[in-house]
């Protein structure tokens, strides 16, 4: 990373968290209450954050970020019980990110990258062609953003499913570190049984992944 680099908290995992506030001479306990904080419902900037010291949020307001992706278009199917959002990222990359309802529970069916680089003929996203990786914290954006839609009609997210844009084991990095912020505990606090990975079939990333489990 640049050392003038900006950093997108939503990228790190607890421990990369605790591991970055150490590194600035902050005890592991602050990196735990960051993470937590990181979290809540309706956070949306660095400077809504209160409850950290004040010396680490200063340290943080000039050295990380919390990007938000926004809405460029929603749809919604004739019955309602899918939306598709297309939502840009800080970049100007713009994903697809859908919520799904069925028997009154929720599904957010979120992306991995920005196009594909798998080529199927049947997908309209493999036919744009590959143009970057997603970083973890911009999956995990897409699953806050649903949540907070969600939590604002009075409703709750249940399931993730990594079957929008983007092969997920061909960015195996980031998509794994996404889904240890999505079940940590502290964090957006998901069951893995809730989630659910989709692959056309990367052997390697299979391999890799069973060999991780």
């Amino acid at each position: 990373m640049p050392i003038n680099a900006v950093i997108n908290l939503y990228d790190l995992t607890r421990s990369e968290l605790i591991a970055l506030l150490e590194s600035w001479g902050f005890s592991a306990y602050h990196g735990e209450k960051l993470f937590r904080a990181l979290y809540q419902p309706g956070l949306s900037d660095l400077a809504s954050l209160t409850e950290i010291r004040p010396d680490l949020h200063s340290q943080l307001l000039t050295q990380a970020a919390l990007p938000q992706p926004t809405v460029k278009l929603a749809t919604h199917s004739q019955d309602d019980l899918t939306r598709k959002y297309l939502l840009a990222m800080a970049d100007g990359a713009a994903i697809e990110t859908v919520i799904m309802e069925f028997t009154g529970r929720y599904t957010a069916c979120v992306s991995t990258q920005v196009g594909c680089a798998m080529g199927c003929v049947f997908c309209a996203t493999g036919q744009m062609g590959f143009h970057r990786h997603l970083s973890p914290g911009e999956i995990v954006a897409q699953v806050r953003f649903v949540a907070e839609t969600l939590a604002g009609e009075g409703k709750n997210l249940r399931n993730v499913v990594l079957m929008g844009m983007g092969e997920p084991l061909h960015n195996y990095d980031a998509t794994m570190a996404a889904i240890d912020i999505l079940t940590d505990h502290a964090g957006i606090a998901l069951g893995p049984r809730h989630i659910t990975l989709s692959t056309v079939g990367v052997v390697p990333g299979i391999r890799r992944l069973a060999a991780d489990d």
